[in-house]
């Protein structure tokens, strides 16, 4: 069975009253992926400056590569791990920053890697999530996270086996979903209503203003996947050119404040990632055999519960451990779980 977690992660998307205005950017980074030729590949990681994390670090970049003959690392404080794995060893840098990774392999053909079997890219990540909010949209985990992510990428292989790609290939990583405002619904100048695009049975608040700076709440709505129509008999003209949504339940509620509440939604700046010494952390997560190991820094004596959520936050997995020293690891099951994947814990 799933449970919910009982944090919602804000997501904003802006409209102007005639042209759309685009949502907030979710961009965690890009991989591009470049056969240069003679057994020569390029991967250069562009890590993004995500708003919805406080602290987003680059733990390790895995890559499926056959028959590897060479490499040359990137910048100081990536360490090579061997099998096509770099871990970062130095302390991580501020966002944005790219990274550029030149592996040899002695097969001169390649092709695409679809992820599947891990057949492509692996990044490796601890993060703070950003309190966007306060009140009802919780955008905190409480605590840190640890994940992985999946992504494809072009990788050496036989010639039997090369199926003509382009010799560049970018993917762009998103880690949490965005809505997505598709129109204003008017009428004669007037407006009416909105079209939005987002994947789960969600509640969110309508804002508006005239300024982009001062924002009145509207209404709640009610998310239906995969698209949403909502409208209103009221013109909503009076509360500006300006319209955004943000999330604050991961599904459909009436348990929430009125709007007129200061906790309906009030813009907050982001809080401080700090965890207490004494609040077990996720430290790392690998894979091994089709397993997850997911290993914990911890107090003697505590009993933690791993949950494995995914972006919307529901939890898929848990394991307990009741730990005797200062870490202990469990492990998860990764064949039914999703790309991206996330690890946070709990004290029972």
């Amino acid at each position: 069975m799933q449970k919910k977690l009982g944090f919602c992660l804000p997501l904003l998307a802006a409209l102007l009253c005639l042209v759309l205005v685009p949502a907030r950017a979710t961009t965690f980074l890009t991989l591009q992926s470049t056969c240069l030729g003679n057994g020569w590949f390029q991967y250069q990681m562009n890590v993004a400056n995500d708003p919805f994390f406080t602290e987003a670090d680059i733990e390790g970049l895995a890559i499926n590569f056959t028959n590897q003959i060479g490499q040359i690392d990137g910048t100081n404080g990536w360490s090579y791990q061997g099998f096509n794995d770099w871990e970062f060893t130095n302390s991580f840098p501020a966002r944005p920053y790219s990274e550029t990774f030149l592996v040899q392999s002695s097969e001169t053909s390649y092709r695409l890697g679809q992820i599947t079997n891990a057949d492509g890219a692996m990044v490796l990540m601890s993060l703070f999530l950003a309190e966007l909010y306060p009140g009802v949209a919780e955008g905190m985990i409480g605590g840190n996270i640890v994940g992985y992510a999946m992504m494809p990428c072009l990788i050496p292989c036989s010639p039997a086996e090369a199926d003509g790609s382009p010799t560049n290939f970018v993917y762009t990583l998103k880690l949490l979903p965005d809505v997505t405002i598709n129109q204003l619904i008017q009428t004669n100048g007037q407006i009416y209503g909105l079209d939005f695009t987002w994947d789960s049975a969600s509640t969110f608040l309508l804002q508006g203003s005239a300024d982009m700076n001062l924002w009145t709440n509207v209404a709640y709505i009610w998310s239906y996947p995969p698209e949403t129509i909502w409208t209103t008999n009221t013109p909503l003209n009076a509360y500006g050119q300006f319209f955004r949504l943000a999330m604050v339940a991961g599904d459909q509620t009436t348990n929430l404040p009125p709007l007129s509440s200061s906790l309906a939604l009030t813009p907050k700046k982001f809080v401080s990632a700090g965890v207490a010494a004494t609040t077990p952390k996720v430290t790392s997560c690998r894979l091994s055999g089709g397993k997850v190991v997911v290993t914990l820094a911890t107090q003697a004596g505590q009993t933690v519960q791993v949950a494995a959520v995914n972006s919307h936050g529901t939890v898929l997995q848990t394991q307990q451990v009741t730990t005797q020293g200062s870490s202990a690891s469990v492990i998860f099951g990764a064949a039914n779980l999703p790309n991206p994947i996330f690890f946070k814990t709990a004290v029972q």
